[in-house]
């Protein structure tokens, strides 16, 4: 709890910053999230899901600058499908994304790194369909280090295309030990690791 709690205040720290110095955007987005986990004996990006979410970026340094400061809140089904056992994983989570980004072009094209911390809210695991209760509740309620990557080109002014690469540094379940391992050997488990393409809205300054 005390860590949502942190995220959120987070958050709405950033939102009143970018409110007060009266130089953000506002945007909306939606779309398809492929995943996998690596560490669980399978692979590619199998696993279909949702995402949508909004978020507001904000200048850092003068207005038109190539740096701006994002933070969102969104929605994202992350999970995999380990064909050889007939293993299906379904998470949820509710996400809030805290990046930097370069700027090119009034803001047509957008780079983004940052991390994407993200909380479980629902976790459901089928093997050959039946629902298997242990495994379900075997994953850690935060997925605490997904790094995340973007990349935006606005086709208008206002709707434009966005790729986001997102690679858990954590792992996601409560035993470890097993599977594969992040940065080094001693940070062993299973992994989220995502693609999200998705759809966007922004609304500009006036």
């Amino acid at each position: 709890m005390a860590k949502k709690i942190t995220l959120l205040a987070l958050a709405l720290l950033l939102a009143i910053v970018a409110t007060a110095q009266g130089r953000f955007d506002v945007a909306a987005w939606g779309g398809l999230s492929m995943g996998q986990i690596d560490g669980d004996d399978a692979g590619s990006y199998n696993h279909p899901g949702l995402a949508a979410g909004f978020e507001s970026t904000f200048a850092l340094g003068e207005e038109q600058g190539l740096l701006r400061a994002l933070v969102g809140f969104g929605f994202i089904q992350k999970g995999s499908f380990i064909q050889q056992v007939d293993r299906r994983i379904n998470l949820s989570y509710i996400e809030i994304p805290i990046m930097l980004t370069l700027n090119f072009g009034d803001g047509r094209l957008r780079l983004g790194a940052g991390v994407a911390p993200a909380v479980l809210v629902d976790a459901k695991v089928y093997d050959s369909d039946v629902y298997n209760q242990l495994q379900s509740n075997n994953f850690r309620r935060f997925d605490a280090v997904p790094l995340c990557l973007g990349v935006r080109y606005m086709v208008t002014p206002n709707l434009g295309l966005e790729a986001r690469y997102q690679n858990s540094m954590l792992p996601i379940t409560v035993e470890s030990g097993s599977g594969t391992y992040r940065l080094f050997r001693t940070n062993q488990g299973i992994f989220n690791r995502n693609v999200v393409f998705s759809l966007v809205y922004r609304w500009l300054p006036r």
